[in-house]
């Protein structure tokens, strides 16, 4: 993999996982068991990621096998695109896919105690982002009866790798032609312009 796709400072990985919780999460023993769920990145006081917390459904034929061996990755897909050639003036460029994501391993902690916490926490980071102010206390006496088909966990992170593919292997006058053709498309907030 190279370096310049993954050479991401941290504050971008922060921002990444917090503008794209949804992750695959895949058990190591059993990959194929893997599910889609939001998780939160969580960090010290001095901003270094440290876990990520989410919840699985207790039915999830993942759950034994984290049970069995709580090894895990978690992959991250933010926004991607297709780079056509018809937006390069360069004679002989070939299309590309550019993109954003990031690859977290590590081992899975499940308890009943990170349940209500990690829910508290998703809900109150997804109503933040869109302003409503909505609580999980508004579902009313609800809550309880949807939390025991959930259960809770915290990933220790053994390892971050991100992969930033956003066009920095590319000419200035290429990246800039590329930037104009991702007008409104989310991916051309994470190209960083010479």
């Amino acid at each position: 993999m190279s370096a310049q796709f993954s050479s991401v400072p941290q504050a971008d990985i922060l921002r990444f996982a917090a503008e794209n919780p949804l992750a695959w999460v895949v058990p190591t023993a059993a990959p194929a068991d893997a599910i889609l769920m939001p998780l939160l990145m969580e960090t010290d006081a001095a901003g270094t990621p440290l876990s990520l917390l989410g919840h699985l459904p207790r039915s999830a034929p993942l759950i034994p096998r984290l049970w069995e061996n709580p090894k895990a990755t978690c992959l991250f897909l933010g926004p991607h695109a297709y780079v056509q050639p018809s937006w390069i003036s360069k004679s002989g460029w070939a299309p590309t896919w550019n993109f954003v994501s990031l690859k977290v391993t590590g081992a899975i902690t499940l308890d009943d105690a990170f349940t209500e916490p990690a829910i508290h926490a998703l809900v109150t980071h997804m109503e933040t982002r869109n302003g409503s102010g909505w609580t999980a206390a508004e579902i009313g006496p609800r809550f309880d009866s949807l939390l025991q088909g959930i259960i809770g966990f915290r990933m220790q992170i053994d390892s971050l790798q991100p992969r930033f593919k956003t066009g920095q292997d590319e000419s200035g006058t290429s990246r800039t032609e590329i930037h104009a053709a991702l007008e409104g498309h989310p991916l051309q907030a994470w190209m960083k312009m010479p």
